[in-house]
C-alpha cells in the first residue's frame, strides 16, 4: 500500500476518489502538515498500491484504511474523503466510529448516480478494449469541472491537463466497488461530528445527494459553494475544514 506520512501531531487521514492518488490533496498538505500529521495513500486500483487482481469490493477499501491506521499506530484521527473517498469515509465512520475524532465529506453521495456510473463504466470499458486511457481522465474532467472553468481556460488559450497511463483494469475494479456503495439506509447512524462540503454546480454528483446525507446526520455542518463542480479546490474549504477539526481535537 503506497502512502505518505507528513507532519506531526493529531493525525488527519485524507482519502481520494476514483482514479486519484496521493497527489490529489497536494495544495492542502503543506499548510495542514505544519499543524497535523497528514496521511495520504493510493486506493486499490490507482497509483502505486498493489493488490490481488481479483476485483475490489467496497469493504476492501474500508479495511485498507483501518489496516493502514493500525500499521501507523494511529488510534484516532480526523478523516476527510472526497467523492469515492467520501463514501469510504462514511462506511468507515459507521463501522469504526471509535477511531475518528471528526469526519469531513466532500462531494459525497449516499449511492452512485446512475448517469455517472453509465458513462464512467463506458469510458473505462473503451480503454480496456484498446482505447487510450488518457480519455478516462478527459471524460471524468468534463463531468468534474464547470462550464465557467473550461471557458476561462479557453479564453486564456489553455487546456486542462489529463492524466496519462491510467490503469484501466484497476479503475474498472474501482468502479465495481463504487457501484456497490449505498448508505441510504445507514447514513443516519453516523455519530461522528461531520462537515458536509459540496459544489452547487456539481453534475457528477448533484448537490441534492450531498443534502440527503447532511439532512440525516445529527448536527452535521454544511458548506455549499456556488459555481463549483465535483472537484473543489481545497483552498475554497480549507478554513472551514480547519475550524471543524480544531473544534473536535479533544
Amino acid at each position: 500500500m503506497h502512502y505518505h506520512d507528513e507532519g506531526e501531531g493529531t493525525p488527519v487521514v485524507l482519502i481520494t476518489g476514483f482514479s486519484g492518488d496521493t497527489s490529489f490533496f497536494k495544495q492542502m498538505i503543506p499548510e495542514l502538515s505544519s499543524k497535523y500529521r497528514v496521511i495520504t495513500f493510493d486506493n486499490r486500483g490507482a497509483g502505486l498500491t498493489k493488490y490481488p487482481r481479483q476485483g475490489i469490493r467496497k469493504q476492501d477499501f474500508v479495511d485498507d484504511v483501518l489496516a493502514l491506521m493500525d500499521y501507523l499506530r494511529i488510534f484516532k484521527a480526523h478523516m476527510l474523503g472526497w467523492s469515492m473517498g467520501a463514501h469510504i469515509a462514511q462506511e468507515f465512520a459507521l463501522q469504526h466510529p471509535d477511531r475518528l475524532k471528526s469526519l469531513t465529506i466532500v462531494s459525497a453521495y449516499p449511492y452512485r448516480p446512475a448517469r455517472s456510473s453509465y458513462f464512467m463504466n463506458g469510458i473505462v470499458d473503451c480503454a480496456l478494449r484498446g482505447g487510450d486511457s488518457e480519455y478516462i481522465s478527459m471524460m471524468t474532467n468534463a463531468f468534474c469541472f464547470t462550464e465557467n472553468f473550461f471557458s476561462d481556460l479557453e479564453s486564456r488559450g489553455k487546456t486542462l491537463r489529463s492524466l496519462k497511463n491510467l490503469d484501466a483494469r484497476g479503475l474498472k475494479d474501482q468502479m465495481g466497488a463504487l457501484d456497490e456503495f449505498d448508505t441510504r439506509d445507514s447514513v443516519a447512524g453516523i455519530t461522528v461530528p461531520t462537515l458536509s462540503i459540496h459544489g452547487l454546480s456539481d453534475i457528477m454528483v448533484e448537490p441534492k445527494l450531498g443534502d440527503y446525507i447532511s439532512d440525516r446526520i445529527r448536527g452535521c455542518k454544511v458548506l455549499r459553494i456556488p459555481d463549483v463542480g465535483h472537484i473543489i479546490r481545497t483552498d475554497l474549504y480549507f478554513k472551514e475544514f480547519l475550524e471543524h477539526i480544531r473544534a473536535n481535537d479533544q
